[in-house]
């Protein structure tokens, strides 16, 4: 007769829960945006999340700051953080890094802005998490639920300033502005205060051009320069003419006030201080 001893084994199976629970009941979404490529063991073993360049960065969950800079593995500008249970989560292809090695963080802080540094052919953030700094973990097992496939808006904070304290930079992070966004019936060309009314003639070579159910989209190149052009169809008179700039293949974005237009053949995404707030697909696409 072989004597187990449950206690042990009752043991080890509870530190194991707790562990996995203490990872999977903290963390929040690191950025918004789209999930453009999933998990797979020992192939890619992270997330994606796909947004506009410069769109602020999270800590997943409070710790201390391991590494903060270039990675030569292919993840580029990267921040790592050890949080109080063992674990360690990984931000990479930042385009600036906002925080320093040994540094404290607290859950929600912005620690870097989106890029496309290292091994990356658009902006986006390579996430992971990971126990004991080695197995990793399906970020999306330890995340809040999508909504509607979607990161929920109300995981997400945004930097309300940043400061500098000798020659250390400090991200300060406000949550009275997380409210603060488009009705979803907004359409997209959104004129506000300094945007450019013009006629939708592109006087150059139309890169892309789709129509959604609320209005009609092209990006323009005019003696080398991008132009976004938006028009509503319900105000067809008064539509938007911003400069545009590449992000990727077949991307293109245009600021307008705090508002951010990220165009693809499949539609246009809406941001709002680096959060998206909108997207529409186009129905017709040149």
């Amino acid at each position: 007769m072989i004597s187990v001893n449950t206690q042990v084994l009752t043991q080890t199976a509870q530190k194991a829960n707790t562990l996995q629970k203490s990872i999977a009941s903290n963390l929040i979404w690191p950025t918004q945006g789209m999930i453009s490529q999933g998990f797979r063991k020992y192939q890619h073993e992270g997330i994606d999340i796909a947004g506009a360049s410069g769109t602020p960065i999270m800590a997943a969950a409070s710790g201390i700051v391991t590494k903060a800079g270039w990675n030569e593995w292919g993840l580029g500008n990267v921040v790592v953080i050890e949080h109080p249970d063992g674990s360690i989560t990984v931000y990479g292809h930042n385009s600036r890094l906002l925080v320093k090695q040994g540094q404290q963080v607290s859950q929600g802080q912005v620690i870097a802005e989106m890029g496309s540094t290292g091994n990356s052919t658009a902006p986006h953030l390579h996430f992971e998490v990971r126990r004991n700094h080695r197995f990793a973990v399906n970020p999306i097992s330890a995340l809040p639920s999508l909504v509607t496939g979607k990161i929920p808006q109300n995981q997400m904070t945004r930097p309300a300033a940043v400061t500098s304290q000798g020659s250390e930079s400090v991200s300060q992070v406000s949550t009275t502005d997380m409210t603060q966004q488009v009705s979803p019936t907004q359409p997209i060309p959104i004129a506000v205060g300094g945007s450019q009314l013009a006629d939708t003639q592109c006087r150059g070579a139309t890169v892309l051009e789709g129509e959604t159910a609320n209005a009609f989209v092209k990006v323009c190149q005019e003696n080398g320069q991008l132009f976004y052009i938006g028009q509503l169809k319900q105000d067809p008179n008064q539509p938007v003419r911003l400069p545009a700039w590449s992000v990727g293949s077949s991307r293109y974005q245009a600021d307008n006030g705090t508002f951010s237009y990220l165009v693809s053949p499949n539609g246009v995404d809406v941001w709002r201080n680096g959060q998206q707030i909108r997207s529409d697909t186009f129905y017709t696409s040149k």
